[in-house]
């Protein structure tokens, strides 16, 4: 029987940042949580998540630290009365293990209802062959597929239809993506780990449509099978390189009316076909030669290219999803910031902009892995970059990765090797691309070798001209303004023209050749919009309105890397916090599109943009803050200190705990004037985890805090970490460093103190506040785990692994 009142709502939380996973779940579960409480439901969230900002906006009853396995899931949910699930913010792996819930037949015991799709729809979209065979039923096209569960079969099928083929693991485990295989070495190498990550020890294999263009569809619909398309992206890359590490564009750029309207019109049709309530992104492998389309994947859940679309149109994606779900239907559901009254969630985004995600890599840091990039996704992070041609948005993108991203020094390859790496894309693929052009390959060759629409080679053939224009033509204001409307930065000038940065913005300054901040929403000034979120250009009408209250420029961390990655966006969200709370507006800089610090609700002001030199003066001279804040010491802060910029800086150790530090113990203290102050010990010593709290003798803890004090005598005010190694019943203080960011999210918790807000407060000069956070209630030990890359690179995994390279944090009880 069903239940009429759906008042207890659970959520499934991601996990831990992996590649594929960054913090875009995170921030779709947020808004998803604050539009529930603003209906009154009582919301639970469960993660195992070390960095998760979700505790801090429910009391400790509602947040649970759990495994995401079935049987945690199973004494969770028999331990609650829970009314409803929702089940699309954790990605594919939560729909593995609700399938496994469901053949336990625990929602139907517990009378448990799933919000936004359907269990028949999770198992008909996660399962190839029951997907190919209702997208037959409605006449859709798709690539026939064999789900095999014994080696020898699948080889006897590939014999059948050639190389190449595509594997994907049934039922996965954990993320994965499809597998190419070129040859039967590869073939059977793939095979073994596609059969362990499956649940259903099946494959799904597939004759390979490489080559094709990929195409992206966002769409919602609502309960009244009102179908809404959001969002139409276009991938750099053809099918063969994982959407992840392709470079995407929104609108798309080079689809025919006929092409963009037939997937258009299949993207609605399936929504409808499979019930879906919310949100849905649709993959496409496009035939340019023939016209012909084959759907390849249907996501009926959050996902990057999700959060992509919500930051691309600026609709509100979550909050429209979460509405849907609770039965209201978009003709009812009004988007904030329209100043009209009949404005409601039915526009479909317009567009007067181009936007450009951007993938970036870690590669610098693993050079051991295989950076070549194929169906299985490496990129550990990713940028937005808005502009009013492709140019532009695709200039700024690449000065927000810099050249670094280039795995070689493309000027010095020799033909060989840049044919090599044109025909078998590699990460910085772009670099390579515009040198090649730069060497004068024609369009038709480029196309050829690459698989890249000839469009794109257009566009960089243009980027290289305004190149050779800006080399030959220093100091020409003509020559400077067409570069600046094209997106070239103050930094990519200077280094043509073999000058600094500040002669060409003093010149810039002088020629008055300002920029303006365009704002970002659905409705492309259709209609009235009070806009939060801008992007930089450079054209005459600027539309963002300053105010003259108090305000903080805030620097983001932009894309995730290894190291600081989702701890760093924490961060992030709890300086706004605390700003706000002192009385400032504040102002945020960032342009990482599955950041939680960019969305809507949270800062009251948001420059989408590159963190340069550039951006952030133009943003500063702009709006006048009180005061610019930045999470300790990194490049971007050395630079504008240079450039005269006063820069309040977090006392924050960017990179981790200190490396390579015997230690037993950690003690975390706070030193604010004549005051010290220890907040906790934390055990260190076991597999390199940290837990909390530490199982220390009570003599030893007690040495322990008095030398702890007295080495906080020794520093300047702020929150520190201090690290001890016991010999016998001696103590040897093995290293004494600042706050380290890695480890704030993990500390604020179980510590119940918000660490975030102290050092904001000590910073601004503002008189302490209350910093005790709720936790959730525990027994025992808690534990944070580093999650690493390496086999997901795969690369083998060394013995210590430093901690700075660590892309996640897991945590758990012992």
């Amino acid at each position: 029987m069903a239940r009429t009142k759906l008042q207890k709502i659970l959520i499934i939380g991601s996990g831990p940042n992996t590649i594929g996973v960054d913090t875009e779940l995170e921030a779709a579960a947020l808004q998803t949580i604050q539009e529930l409480h603003q209906v009154d439901k009582e919301v639970t969230f469960i993660t195992n998540n070390a960095n998760s900002v979700i505790g801090n906006y429910l009391d400790s009853d509602h947040f649970i630290i759990s495994n995401l396995d079935a049987n945690s899931l199973i004494a969770i949910l028999r331990n609650n009365e829970f009314d409803a699930l929702i089940p699309t913010l954790g990605g594919a792996p939560v729909f593995q293990v609700l399938h496994q819930l469901d053949e336990a037949g625990i929602f139907e015991q517990l009378n448990i209802r799933l919000l936004g799709v359907s269990l028949r729809t999770i198992a008909n979209t996660q399962n190839p062959e029951s997907l190919n065979r209702i997208l037959k039923n409605i006449h859709e096209p798709y690539i026939p597929t064999n789900i095999l569960n014994d080696a020898d079969a699948v080889l006897k099928f590939v014999h059948r239809i050639g190389y190449p083929v595509i594997l994907k693991p049934v039922a996965a485990i954990s993320n994965s993506s499809r597998m190419r295989c070129e040859n039967e070495h590869q073939l059977k190498q793939m095979l073994a780990s596609a059969f362990r990550i499956s649940t259903t020890h099946q494959v799904a294999v597939e004759k390979s449509i490489v080559g094709f263009k990929e195409i992206e569809m966002t769409l919602i619909r609502d309960n009244e099978n009102t179908r809404m398309l959001i969002c139409a992206a276009e991938d750099f890359n053809p099918v063969g390189v994982h959407a992840g590490d392709s470079v995407v564009f929104t609108p798309t750029q080079t689809l025919t009316d006929q092409e963009f309207q037939a997937i258009r019109t299949s993207a609605l049709r399936i929504v409808q076909e499979f019930k879906i309530r919310g949100i849905c992104h649709i993959q496409f492998a496009l035939n340019t030669v023939t016209g012909n389309y084959y759907v390849i994947r249907v996501n009926p859940y959050f996902d990057r290219t999700t959060a992509f679309a919500a930051r691309a149109t600026g609709y509100p994606v979550a909050l429209v999803c979460t509405q849907i779900s609770f039965g209201r239907n978009l003709r009812n559901i009004k988007i904030p910031g329209l100043r009209q009254h009949d404005s409601l969630a039915l526009i479909e985004p317009t567009l007067d902009h181009i936007a450009v995600r951007f993938p970036t890599f870690s590669f610098a840091s693993f050079a051991n892995a295989n950076q070549e990039l194929n169906t299985r996704m490496k990129s550990t992070g990713s940028v937005i970059a808005f502009g009013r041609s492709t140019e532009e948005a695709l200039l700024k993108a690449i000065r927000s990765v810099d050249s670094t991203q280039a795995a070689l020094d493309e000027s010095r390859l020799n033909e060989g090797q840049l044919i090599n790496v044109l025909v078998h894309p590699t990460a910085g693929e772009m670099f390579y691309l515009l040198e090649a052009i730069r060497r004068g390959y024609q369009v038709e060759e480029l196309s050829e070798l690459t698989k890249i629409d000839a469009f794109y080679f257009y566009k960089l053939i243009h980027i290289v001209q305004i190149d050779k224009k800006l080399r030959k033509n220093p100091f020409d204001a003509s020559i400077l303004q067409n570069a600046k409307y094209y997106g070239y930065g103050d930094s990519q000038i200077a280094r043509l023209w073999k000058c600094s940065d500040k002669k060409v913005r003093e010149f810039r300054h002088t020629n008055h050749i300002e920029p303006t901040f365009k704002g970002i929403e659905p409705t492309a000034g259709e209609f009235p919009y009070n806009n939060r979120s801008y992007y930089t250009t450079f054209e005459t009408e600027n539309e963002a309105q300053i105010s003259e209250q108090p305000k903080v420029f805030i620097l983001g961390t932009a894309n995730s890397q290894v190291g600081t990655n989702s701890a760093a966006d924490y961060v992030t969200v709890h300086t706004i916090e605390t700003c706000q709370n002192l009385g400032y507006e504040t102002v945020l800089i960032n342009n990482n599109p599955g950041a939680i610090s960019i969305l809507p609700k949270l800062a009251d002001k948001l420059y989408l943009e590159p963190l340069t030199v550039e951006n952030c003066l133009n943003i500063i001279n702009s709006e006048q803050p009180d005061f610019v804040i930045a999470q300790g010491k990194w490049q971007i802060v050395t630079d504008l200190s240079e450039a005269g910029v006063d820069i309040t800086q977090l006392p924050l150790s960017r990179t981790s705990r200190a490396e390579n530090v015997d230690s037993h113990y950690l003690v975390v203290g706070r030193k604010s004037g004549d005051t010290e102050r220890n907040l906790g010990c934390f055990q260190t010593d076991q597999d390199d985890s940290l837990r909390f709290p530490s199982q220390a003798d009570p003599q030893i803890l007690k040495k322990i805090e008095h030398i702890s004090q007295s080495e906080l005598r020794k520093q300047s005010d702020g929150i520190y970490q201090i690290m001890f190694k016991q010999e016998g019943t001696h103590l040897i203080v093995t290293g004494t460093i600042p706050l380290a960011i890695q480890d704030i999210p993990f500390m604020t918790g179980v510590l119940n103190y918000d660490l975030v807000d102290d050092l904001v407060r000590m910073a601004l000069g503002k008189p302490e506040g209350d910093n005790m956070v709720e936790i959730p209630n525990t027994e025992g030990q808690l534990k944070l785990d580093h999650i690493f890359p390496y086999e997901q690179l795969q690369i083998p995994i060394p013995k210590n692994p430093p901690f700075s390279l660590a892309i996640g944090a897991k945590i758990s009880k012992s």
